[in-house]
């Protein structure tokens, strides 16, 4: 019960960035998606029901603020959280392998938007979206190791590092 609670402004928090603060510093369309590093370094060090929690409400939150489109992300996000959880149970809890599956994990959450983007009829160039969107995941790979971190130590409290 802890944990989800601390989920919740961890999610607010992590939208807020996505919406308001990232797009501003954001140098040629590179910017990381947030909420998505932080709903795959939850899948990763605790239950994959809190990175689907944070994917599922963080993904609709952002849509809202920030994207025309609802529930985009949301779906996308989920997707990349089930394709984590398919690694991490694979491969079992290695923190050090975590960037490299999230970074598969992130890729396949920015196909799916530019996929659905362009079914939607969005005008999109696809080499200016190519080149702002491996930086950008490289960037939400690397955020994942300092979130899993955040997480291991929340959950230690409680004597079990990783509960699954």
């Amino acid at each position: 019960m802890k944990r989800r609670l601390i989920l919740i402004p961890a999610a607010l928090i992590a939208v807020f960035l996505d919406c308001f603060v990232f797009p501003g510093l954001s140098m040629n369309g590179i910017r990381p998606l947030f909420t998505l590093s932080l709903a795959l370094a939850s899948t990763g060090v605790t239950k994959v029901q809190d990175g689907m929690l944070i994917a599922f409400f963080g993904g609709l939150l952002s849509d809202l603020f920030c994207n025309p489109y609802l529930g985009l992300s949301a779906a996308a996000y989920l997707i990349a959280v089930v394709i984590m959880h398919g690694f991490v149970r694979k491969s079992g809890k290695k923190l050090w392998l975590f960037p490299l599956f999230a970074a598969v994990a992130a890729l396949a959450a920015e196909t799916l938007i530019f996929g659905f983007s362009v079914v939607i009829g969005a005008k999109l160039d696809p080499l200016k979206l190519l080149r702002a969107t491996l930086p950008s995941i490289a960037l939400e790979a690397l955020l994942v190791l300092p979130l899993s971190a955040l997480f291991r130590s929340r959950t230690k409290e409680k004597g079990n590092a990783f509960v699954r």
